[in-house]
């Protein structure tokens, strides 16, 4: 008796079931949005998706995977634009500072003493602002990945020659993206 009851209750479910889900079904044949809802009713309560859910998801991750390097990139060129901002009032402080001291040492060139004197501050001044430059140059090297020598921790402070040599070879060897497009 019970299992006639448990059958009898069986049959009806799936009667019922099949009477709301077969005109459900034909109408997501026509309705792509219903389509979709029954998808993703589908892929949430079985464990197999459907191809539509798949397709979806693999485009939602594939254009999330987009947005994300999108942003990865702009942060790039943000920081590169900084770098280089910095870098360029540094260079810009640096040859005023060197223009301002042979002004100076020029000025007073023709006192003996005082002239000499002015002359090898002035010079020992712009070593140092050799170097700072070449700090600067080297950090822009660096955002650009240009070279892999490091002008300034190589010291090439005191012959400003061959380290603007080693600056020209770069620049000659460089490809730069959109060089290559």
């Amino acid at each position: 008796m019970l299992t006639r009851l448990l059958r009898s209750f069986i049959n009806i479910a799936v009667l019922l079931s099949a009477l709301g889900v077969a005109p459900l079904l034909a109408l997501a044949h026509f309705n792509a949005p219903l389509a979709a809802m029954l998808g993703d009713f589908a892929s949430s309560h079985l464990p197999n998706p459907t191809l539509l859910t798949r397709e979806k998801r693999a485009r939602e991750r594939a254009q999330s995977q987009l947005r994300q390097n999108r942003i990865v990139a702009a942060g790039r060129r943000a920081s590169n634009r900084g770098v280089a901002r910095t870098a360029t009032k540094m260079a810009h402080a640096t040859g005023n500072r060197v223009l301002l001291r042979g002004a100076g040492a020029l000025a007073v060139g023709w006192v003996p003493v005082l002239g000499a004197s002015a002359d090898v501050i002035s010079l020992s001044e712009d070593f140092a602002d050799i170097c700072e430059l070449y700090y600067v140059l080297d950090k822009l090297f660096n955002r650009l990945e240009l070279q892999d020598s490091d002008l300034y921790r190589e010291n090439y402070c005191h012959v400003p020659a061959q380290g603007l040599e080693k600056v020209r070879e770069a620049a000659r060897q460089a490809q730069f993206s959109w060089e290559m497009r």
